[in-house]
């Protein structure tokens, strides 16, 4: 049985604040394809997909599993998905099952259900994935949505940024600074990305980026446009 002791306490904590944003920026009543990438338990899905019952929400994470036939569609099997699945698409008509995605990797490689909606998604949705992957993973994710997308389309990513080059919160940046260090001091790879550099990288693959809001515990929520 599955219940809110799956999730992280930041994600109980975020998404509240991330839905009412979510709620100025996308219709309720839109409909369409929704993608979720990086999905982790499903805290945000399961909380978002009641409040927005028109779109059909697409879950995804990434894993390293084997993968098996399930009702004729491969999967990659892994306790993440389930899980996934657990908090979705046993509960909410309007999820689907839960699929291996790796944003690295380009949108021709990405699970079939979501090629299948190609250029035709009202909304995909990202959140606390960018600074803890190599910049490739934004790069990729930029690329994919831009593919996914619908004109008119919405990207929405939430997670700690540098904003405009300068690291944000009531410390003077301090703790965001800090704990930058600290995940380049894991992986060399990581750490905060510049607003300014991901608008570029965006702006090069179509995605205009239309607003940034700041959001509780020094995070940011990106709103990009497809053209």
């Amino acid at each position: 049985m599955s219940g809110d002791g799956d999730h992280h306490p930041a994600a109980l904590r975020n998404r509240q604040p991330i839905l009412d944003e979510l709620l100025t920026l996308v219709d309720p009543s839109a409909s369409g394809a929704a993608l979720e990438i990086a999905s982790g338990t499903g805290a945000h899905l399961e909380h978002f997909a009641p409040n927005f019952p028109q779109l059909v929400w697409q879950p995804s994470e990434y894993v390293e599993a084997r993968v098996q036939t399930i009702g004729g569609v491969e999967r990659a099997v892994d306790e993440r998905l389930l899980m996934i699945d657990a908090h979705g698409t046993k509960s909410l008509a309007n999820v689907r099952p839960a699929v291996d995605l790796d944003v690295s990797l380009p949108f021709s490689s990405w699970p079939a259900v979501v090629q299948a909606e190609a250029s035709k998604h009202a909304l995909v949705y990202c959140s606390n994935l960018c600074h803890i992957a190599h910049w490739q993973c934004t790069l990729g994710l930029l690329a994919g949505a831009a593919a996914a997308l619908a004109p008119g389309g919405k990207l929405i990513v939430y997670g700690p940024f540098k904003l405009d080059g300068a690291f944000i919160g009531d410390d003077g940046g301090a703790g965001n600074r800090q704990f930058d260090a600290t995940l380049r001091q894991r992986n060399p790879e990581f750490g905060y990305r510049d607003t300014r550099e991901v608008a570029a990288a965006a702006d090069a693959v179509g995605l205009a980026l239309a607003s940034t809001t700041r959001m509780p515990a020094n995070n940011l929520l990106l709103e990009f446009v497809r053209s």
